[in-house]
């Protein structure tokens, strides 16, 4: 529609135009915060593995998780060619031996799925609304422990399907090793949290995605060597508290616990540094739930800051 010229104003002065875009507000269904939270739930699930992203996010993540399932392929392999009670890695060691693999798949997917958000600066749009800081905190922490489980729950329950499998009486070596099942999905829910929590918490600190790998590197590893070291060389009592300051070494622990496999003090075992600390059960399975919650906290402590 077009306006006339003002009163007073000369037919051939400026003139206004009026456009009706006939905008109309939006009818549909509402799904709420719920539904946000979901779905970047899934999103950043679909990052950790690199999905919809380049070749080298999918490379790194696949390729970690294809290292992990190596001993279970080859209990598979054997179990199929050559029946029998054997076991290349048994559960209760299994996450020892695979240490290395799960740290650096924390920290690969910790930096990924919140560094690229804080380095760009797109938090301030997420928590507009109704996205909350806590919100975006729990769908990155669920996304990063779900994830994690590739590398864990999934090689053992394969590990596990393949022991049995290779079993010279399936019925018998089921009977015997069922209640294994519990302690290895318990552990290894266990470490999705706590690595989880403490990955992504670290990663917020880094501005660059390299210098997020290599900080959560060094939270776990440097802890874990110093730990080692002070327990060689000395046995003085109150050294054995050392193992708490180690996120690595009380997971263990835990898992070793739910095994009811805590090494004997001098018994030789690759777990002799906990055996040296000599700690309760029920205070080394307390000191990992407070290491996955207080992380976790944190965490959270650490997204509601970012507003």
């Amino acid at each position: 529609m077009t306006t006339g010229a003002a009163p007073g104003e000369a037919p051939g002065g400026p003139r206004g135009t009026i456009y009706d875009l006939r905008y109309r507000p939006y009818e549909g269904e509402r799904l709420g915060r719920r539904f946000a939270v979901w779905s970047l739930y899934v999103l950043s699930l679909r990052h950790a593995f690199g999905l919809g992203r380049g070749a080298l996010p999918k490379t790194l993540a696949f390729g970690l998780v294809g290292l992990a399932f190596i001993p279970a392929i080859i209990q598979l392999a054997v179990a199929a060619l050559a029946p029998g009670d054997f076991e290349i890695v048994d559960p209760v060691g299994f996450y020892s031996f695979i240490q290395i693999i799960i740290m650096l798949f924390a920290a690969a997917l910790a930096s990924d799925l919140v560094g690229n958000d804080r380095r760009f600066g797109v938090l301030p749009l997420y928590f507009s609304r109704p996205l909350r800081p806590d919100d975006y905190g729990i769908a990155k922490l669920a996304a990063l422990a779900s994830a994690m489980l590739a590398v864990t729950v999934l090689p053992q329950v394969v590990m596990f399907a393949g022991n049995w499998l290779g079993a010279a009486d399936a019925w018998d070596w089921a009977k015997e090793n069922a209640g294994e099942f519990g302690p290895i999905v318990g552990s290894g829910l266990m470490i999705c949290a706590t690595f989880a929590a403490i990955g992504l918490l670290t990663a917020t600190y880094a501005g660059r995605r390299s210098l997020a790998i290599v900080g959560v590197l060094a939270v776990f590893l440097v802890p874990f060597m110093v730990v080692e070291a002070i327990m060689s060389i000395s046995d003085a009592d109150a050294v054995r508290y050392a193992i708490f300051f180690s996120p690595a070494h009380v997971v263990r622990a835990f898992t070793l616990v739910l095994f009811d496999a805590v090494p004997a003090l001098d018994s030789g075992s690759d777990d002799n540094v906990i055996a040296q600390a000599d700690m309760p059960d029920a205070v080394l399975v307390i000191a990992a739930l407070l290491y996955a919650g207080v992380g976790m906290a944190l965490a959270l402590y650490r997204f509601r800051s970012s507003t």
